[in-house]
């Protein structure tokens, strides 16, 4: 059987230190790329694990409603273009709509 192919499950030391940042971090839970890169590192996962495990976690923690935290809103630069969209959007329905 090749070994070197097959997925292995986090283990307890693994998630503890998952587990301690995302404690420590409680208020904000989403680790920057390099703070992910360091968990990786220290973990010995990769990083798309590493981002997934805390996109559950996160999930986790809101289901059981134990969120302290904000949900991510979009930015404003986010909200200019979707409203500016909406104004461009409203402006040809009006020019069609004339006659």
């Amino acid at each position: 059987m090749d070994l070197a192919g097959r997925r292995k499950n986090a283990t307890r030391e693994t998630t503890a230190t998952l587990k301690a940042w995302l404690y420590e971090h409680r208020k904000n839970p989403y680790p920057t790329k390099s703070e992910k890169v360091y968990l990786a590192i220290m973990t010995k996962m990769t990083l798309t694990q590493v981002s997934t495990w805390f996109a559950n976690a996160r999930r986790r923690l809101k289901k059981e409603n134990k969120m302290t935290w904000s949900p991510r809103n979009r930015t404003t630069d986010d909200d200019d273009d979707r409203h500016e969209e909406e104004s461009n959007s409203s402006q040809s329905d009006n020019q069609s709509n004339s006659p």
